[in-house]
């Protein structure tokens, strides 16, 4: 038997690492990709002691085909509709998150009417975004760091359009607020893996929205998550989910145990009526009749 062998030469050549522009600081003005490197366009890498922290608006901006890394901090505080890191339609190159993209507010719920839980909405600004694409984005998006959004209508990762790579989110994902997404896509030319944590927290919220076709694999290997509730641990009195039957002496609604516990001459008085129950017969057949006082 004759055997043949082949054999390669492997040339081995020093490549230059690509062209980038590197953020090493804090920065309270938004950058752009198409003027970041002294006016001309560049790849953007935030460092792990970097940061862009604008007081609104977006605060990493993709309008060329340049990708956009994260290791440090991307934040927006207080500014309705502001994004942290925003690919315009038409472009590409990448987006990666290892590092904090935070899009939150200061506004915290308190307990008004003093009976042990908050009270109002979860948020109370509007149109907030962690990682959004405007449009069609050509490149590979994915999260392994924390993304964090406060806000209604808001979403973690958003995709406005179609894209043409992989989409990956393997780290953290919270957002809070009414109507709010975790991840959003449209359709997607790639694979999908949703691993790590994504939780969505208020009225109408959704962990994941799939609103497009997916031309690869979809991997599901997180924990996905969505709740109105505030809190999903039981409290440890039972008694404060009782129904509500009576007013405390300040007139507001209230459980049977503060019922008892408070005026009871004055919770007697804003009570409703019971009714009284009278009987009568017909034959066999008993009716009851109800009359309230």
């Amino acid at each position: 038997m004759r055997r043949i062998l082949l054999a390669s030469t492997c040339l081995m050549a020093v490549v230059p690492a690509h062209a980038q522009t590197t953020i090493e600081t804090k920065r309270t003005d938004a950058v752009r990709t198409s003027t970041v490197k002294a006016g001309a366009p560049d790849a953007i890498r935030i460092t792990t002691a970097g940061s862009v922290t604008p007081a609104g608006g977006t605060a990493v901006t993709i309008d060329s085909v340049h990708a956009v890394t994260n290791e440090g901090t991307v934040q927006v505080t207080n500014a309705d509709n502001a994004t942290g890191i925003l690919a315009v339609a038409g472009t590409g190159g990448g987006i990666t998150n290892s590092g904090k993209i935070i899009v939150d507010e200061t506004y915290e719920a308190t307990d008004v009417d003093k009976d042990g839980d908050l009270d109002g909405p979860f948020a109370a600004g509007s149109g907030r975004t962690g990682i959004r694409t405007a449009g069609a984005y050509s490149g590979a998006i994915t999260n392994t760091g924390a993304i964090t959004v406060e806000g209604n209508e808001s979403a973690g990762i958003w995709l406005g359009g179609p894209l043409s790579g992989a989409l990956k989110t393997e780290g953290t994902i919270a957002v809070t607020g009414t109507n709010v997404v975790g991840v959003r896509t449209s359709d997607i030319t790639g694979n999908v893996r949703l691993a790590g944590t994504v939780a969505a927290i208020g009225q109408g919220a959704v962990a994941v929205r799939l609103d497009g076709a997916i031309t690869g694999a979809l991997v599901v290997q997180g924990a996905l998550g969505a709740t109105g509730y505030r809190t999903t641990t039981a409290p440890a009195d039972p008694s404060s989910l009782m129904p509500t039957t009576c007013c405390r002496a300040d007139r507001r609604w209230s459980s049977r145990a503060t019922c008892r516990a408070g005026s009871s001459s004055r919770c007697r008085q804003r009570m409703p009526a019971r009714p009284t129950m009278t009987r009568t017969r017909t034959g066999s057949t008993t009716a009851r009749k109800d009359r309230r006082r």
